[in-house]
């Protein structure tokens, strides 16, 4: 197991967007926090974060262009709705902590973010 390397910076503005790529359902959430917990023991979901201005560069990084399609949420949706993110990696990357997989936090987590739309960096 790696330990999770976090990075010292101020928590992100609640204006600040949050990008996730490919699907949000279940179980596709729940494999990739099972993922985690096995690398770092933590639950987690990997995200990006950015303003307005810099958002098609976020999506032209190598992790999020492979993605047809991508979710985008708020800072401020995911800290109402009680998750936590955590700085990790290397900026704009972030994680948000689970406390459990169970089906509930999963919709809730999901519920979190707007309905997919096209990555406007999508590469083939």
């Amino acid at each position: 197991m790696q330990r999770l390397q976090l990075r010292n910076e101020s928590p992100p503005d609640d204006a600040v967007v949050v990008i996730r790529g490919g699907i949000m359902n279940l179980e596709s959430l729940r494999r990739s926090a099972q993922v985690a917990y096995q690398e770092t023991g933590m639950h987690l979901i990997s995200v990006f974060l950015t303003d307005e201005e810099n958002f098609t560069a976020v999506c032209s990084r190598p992790e999020l262009r492979r993605y047809k399609s991508i979710r985008t949420s708020h800072v401020a949706k995911l800290r109402q709705t009680g998750f936590i993110l955590l700085a990790t990696f290397q900026n704009p990357h972030y994680d948000i902590a689970l406390p459990n997989l169970e089906d509930e936090t999963l919709i809730r987590l999901a519920e979190c973010f707007n309905p997919p739309t096209s990555n406007p960096a999508y590469a083939r």
